[in-house]
This record gives C-alpha cells, structure tokens and sequence, in this order.
C-alpha cells in the first residue's frame, strides 16, 4: 500500500520529467554542481534532464558526517571509497538507520580524511562495484567554480550541525527544515510547511525547480 510520502514522490518525479527541458532552456549554465546530504542532488539534475555532476545521488549522510565530509571536503572526495558491512556501522543503532527495514539491504560506504572518517549509506544502489563506480565517476565532474552546498534536518540534525554549516566557507549554501532554530536570517534559511506534520523536512517537500519557496533555476543562475 503506496504511503502519502510515497504517492507526493512519485508525483514529483512526474513534474520533474513533464517540465525538464523547458527549466533547461532557462539555465545560463549548466555546468554546475550541487552537494546534497540526501537524493536532493540528483532530483535538482534530472528536473533539467541533466548529467549529474556530482557523486552525492542517491545516498544520504547522517547530518554530524556530512557537516564533517563538507569540512574535508576536497580530502575526502579524493580519498578512495572503501566498504563496511551494515553492521559495523558506527550508526547502526541510530532509528534512522538501524530503525529502517531496508538497512542492511545496501551498500555502507566509509571515506577517510587524516584519523577522521565518514560513512555514506548508498540507498538506492544495488551493489558495491555499483556505488564505488558511479561516485568515482561523478566525483571527477565536480565543478569547484560553480558549487551549491545543501543541507536539511534530517538524519539527526541538532543545532549544532545547523550553525555549523552556516560557519562553512562556501558562497553559496541551502538548509531546508520544517523547524524554527532562533537562528539569525540567513539568505539560505528556507523553512517548509508540510501537511501532516513533521519532526523533519520530509523529501517529497524540499523544492525543486520553481516553488513559493525558492526558485532553483535563478539560484543555478547565480552560481
């Protein structure tokens, strides 16, 4: 039995594929990269019919991991991807992770900068051969001039991950959340309503081409 989340997605996907060539005729660029510490990324590529240029597709970071891998970013984009077994996940007891049935089901993969490292858990990969390819083959598109760094509320964000990705020094940043977090207005502070409600921005609701709360073609723009 498909789920609201489920039935908004699978809309979504439609709007994205139905709307995808005009968006692009819009675009002054396109060669552009956006890291996401979710599937946002690779949903932002296809609502253009675009190739997708860079390796955070179809994956998701646990929120104290991604604000680390964003810090060493350039390390561990270049450090070689390696894999654990779900179990030996650092995370496994996290409801997040361990909480959902499908863990277990796909590949955990582990990047190592200096003595820290991060852990990625490639959702919708069927293999590791699958993930390890595909992120080494999209990691060398990575164009550094033109990047967008998101961020959202999941996967165990607190506060402290928020203010310190607003304290990274990358030019252009978005955090999507259904919560108010007393902090100072940001130019990159979208905050969602969702029905029903929430304790974190669901998928179905983070933006993409054009919504009352932000238009990401005239943000690719400014890149």
């Amino acid at each position: 039995m498909p789920t609201y989340e489920g039935l908004r997605l699978k809309i979504n996907q439609m709007k994205r594929e139905m709307l995808a060539d005009r968006r692009r005729k819009e675009l002054v660029h396109t060669d552009f990269t956006i890291l996401s510490n979710n599937c946002w990324a690779g949903m932002i590529y296809e609502s253009y019919h675009l190739q997708k240029q860079t390796p955070t597709v179809g994956l998701f970071f646990m929120a104290e991991d991604y604000i680390r891998f964003l810090s060493g970013l350039h390390e561990y984009v270049s450090s070689e991807l390696q894999f654990i077994k779900p179990g030996e996940s650092r995370w496994r007891d996290e409801k997040t992770i361990g909480g959902d049935i499908r863990f277990g089901s796909y590949p955990v993969g582990r990047l190592t900068a200096g003595q820290e490292h991060v852990e990625v858990f490639f959702l919708h990969y069927h293999s590791e051969n699958e993930a390890k390819e595909k992120w080494e083959r999209r990691a060398k598109r990575i164009n550094w001039d033109k990047l967008l760094v998101k961020f959202n509320d999941q996967n165990g964000c607190t506060e402290r991950e928020v203010r310190d990705f607003f304290h990274l020094p990358f030019r252009n940043k978005l955090f999507f959340t259904c919560k108010d977090w007393n902090l100072c207005s940001d130019e990159g502070y979208i905050r969602i309503r969702q029905f029903p409600k929430h304790d974190v921005v669901m998928a179905s609701y983070e933006p993409f081409g054009k919504s009352k709360y932000i238009d990401m073609t005239k943000v690719i723009n400014r890149l």
